[in-house]
Formats: C-alpha cells, sequence, structure tokens
C-alpha cells in the first residue's frame, strides 16, 4: 500500500468513526489537515484573519456535510474544494465591497485615494498572483503552494488533468512576464 493508499484508508476510517460520533475522529481530521487549509485560504486571501476564519468555516461545513462525501475520491481534496469555494466567495464579496469603497472615496474628489490604497501593497509577487484569472491563481496555489499533484489539483478544481496543466502554464507565464516588468526573475 502506498502512502496515497495509505491516507485515504485512514481519512475512510476517520470519516467512518465521525459518523459514528466520535468527536476524537473529528479532533484527528482538524489536526491532520489545519495547517494545509490555512495554507491555502491564506495564498488565496493573503489575510491572517480572513484565513483563520476560512478555515474555521471549511471544517465546519465540511463536519456539517460529512454525510454528503461520497468516498469516490481522496477526502483531503473534498476538503481543499469547500475551502476554495469558500475562499473564493470570500474575495467575491470582498471585491464587491473594495469597488464599492473606492468609488465612495473617490466620489466629488479630483485626487482618488484609490491610488494610495493600491501603492500600499508589499509584495510584489502576491500582487501579481492576484491579478491572474481566478483559475489560474487556484492552479498555481494548488500546485506550487500547496503541493498537490495534478490529478489532486483536477479534483480539486473540477476539471481535467490537461486544463490544469494549460492554467498552471498560462499562468506562470503571465506572472513571469508581470514580474519581469518590475524587474523580477522568476526561475522555471
Amino acid at each position: 500500500m502506498d502512502v496515497e493508499q495509505a491516507r485515504y484508508a485512514d481519512d475512510l476510517e476517520l470519516i467512518d468513526n465521525c459518523l459514528n460520533g466520535d468527536e476524537y475522529a473529528i479532533e484527528e481530521i482538524v489536526m491532520k489537515y489545519q495547517r494545509k487549509i490555512y495554507a491555502l485560504t491564506y495564498r488565496m486571501t493573503g489575510n491572517i484573519e480572513d484565513s483563520k476564519d476560512l478555515t474555521q468555516k471549511t471544517f465546519m461545513q465540511a463536519f456539517n456535510n460529512i454525510k454528503s462525501f461520497r468516498k469516490k475520491s481522496a477526502f483531503y481534496t473534498w476538503l481543499y474544494r469547500i475551502a476554495l469555494n469558500l475562499s473564493l466567495n470570500h474575495l467575491k464579496k470582498k471585491d464587491r465591497q473594495n469597488v464599492e469603497l473606492n468609488e465612495s472615496i473617490t466620489a466629488g474628489r479630483e485626487n482618488p485615494l484609490s491610488t494610495i490604497i493600491n501603492d500600499e501593497q508589499s509584495s510584489h509577487l502576491r500582487d501579481s498572483i492576484k491579478l491572474l484569472p481566478k483559475r489560474q491563481k487556484t492552479a498555481i496555489t494548488l500546485r506550487a503552494y500547496q503541493g498537490l499533484s495534478l490529478k489532486e489539483t483536477a479534483e480539486v478544481m473540477k476539471c481535467s488533468e490537461g486544463t490544469i496543466k494549460t492554467h498552471y502554464h498560462i499562468g506562470m507565464k503571465k506572472l513571469r512576464e508581470m514580474l519581469k516588468e518590475i524587474g523580477y526573475e522568476i526561475k522555471s
């Protein structure tokens, strides 16, 4: 039995124990995946507090819906999918709020403060990743930062491995171009 199969079997046993009311199994799952889920939500949002909240919401949603896990794929890809969806929804909501804030700040002023707000971003890489289309950003985050395999990333994003390769390749190409423009170089 390889590592992947062992993790899958271990997760299935923990899930069965959760369904039978074993609180230790719930705690075990949280301990097993908490850091990875937090890392994913942080990479998606770039905000510590938002990431903590999204990590907690991920586990709450997972345990509230654990009966719907069909055991056809790995549990952690199902869990990642929940975290990813919560993160994307959070970002959509935050984008709407930022647009409203920027519109209210710039309304009736000749010097828009939105330029200052944008200049306060500290990390060029994080800023560049944020500019990518969501599918490319997600593929890069799951593959490069979370270390998911091509197959696992495809399961989380609910698309083919070929599609993941394309999103990742195009996203990395765009990142290299954006960073090269400001004097940074990404090695392959």
